[in-house]
């Protein structure tokens, strides 16, 4: 097995020693590696990509350490920015067609072509004109038509917003 030495300034490997096992190292460091110094490394079993040293032990770098300590923005999620050192999250809304993260003004913004609200919108009408014919139907066979007003209810709101998007585009 290998065992990863790290500097623990740099956080550099500074030796791959093979050992039959962990615990053999641990017993007998300065006979795998003649330079190993408690003050100035640390080992392991694991080759860390990004490590850190937390509180004495070495580990992985989460992505938000990633993200505020090494400045890997390109981590950052749609909907994410940094401010005062934090990362702070944005919910897109939810009457937003095509979400789209402006990483400029971090702020969520329409994205929708002309031709996305033309095809929305043929969906919405025809599935408008679905909807009105099963009310009329459960409205002659005396059903409830609740959940179907609803329906057509939010199928309106969404061809009113769809109508007024200006796209840019």
């Amino acid at each position: 097995m290998i065992i990863y030495i790290y500097d623990i300034k740099t956080l550099q490997i500074v030796a791959r020693p093979i050992v039959n096992s962990y615990g053999e190292f641990k017993d007998n460091p300065t006979k795998f590696y003649p330079s190993w110094d408690m003050a100035n490394h640390i080992s392991t079993e694991v080759e860390f990509q990004n490590p850190i040293l937390d509180s004495g032990v070495i580990r992985e770098k989460t992505r938000e350490e990633l993200i505020l300590l090494d400045n890997k923005t390109e981590l950052l999620h749609d909907g994410e920015y940094i401010e005062n050192n934090k990362i702070i999250v944005v919910t897109a809304p939810g009457n937003l067609f095509k979400k789209v993260w402006n990483k400029t003004t971090n702020a969520w913004e329409e994205g929708a072509t002309q031709d996305d609200v033309d095809k929305e919108m043929n969906r919405l009408i025809d599935e408008f004109i679905e909807l009105s014919e099963q009310k009329e139907k459960y409205i002659k066979y005396g059903f409830e038509t609740f959940e179907i007003e609803k329906k057509i209810e939010e199928n309106i709101a969404k061809r009113d917003y769809l109508s007024k998007i200006g796209v840019v585009k």
